[in-house]
């Protein structure tokens, strides 16, 4: 994934280029309509077990896509 910030005349933008099937998948999702898109701060960390855990620092911005419940939609 190719993640650029782009910053001219007063407009900001972050610009995503997905690189592979999975992350192309996953940027179109953003598109889709049947999705709730949310802005959260955390951060991710790597455990000695090998897997990865949330940390209460807020280093990361993660774009969150939930599919729309009946309710929300």
């Amino acid at each position: 994934m190719k993640i650029a910030l782009y910053i001219e005349d007063g407009i900001e933008q972050i610009v995503l280029t997905p690189e592979t099937d999975t992350e192309k998948g996953i940027v179109g999702k953003l598109h889709d309509a049947g999705r709730d898109i949310t802005i959260k701060r955390g951060s991710f960390y790597e455990c000695r077990g090998g897997f990865v855990r949330q940390s209460v620092n807020d280093d990361s911005t993660m774009i969150v896509l939930r599919a729309k419940t009946e309710e929300a939609s």
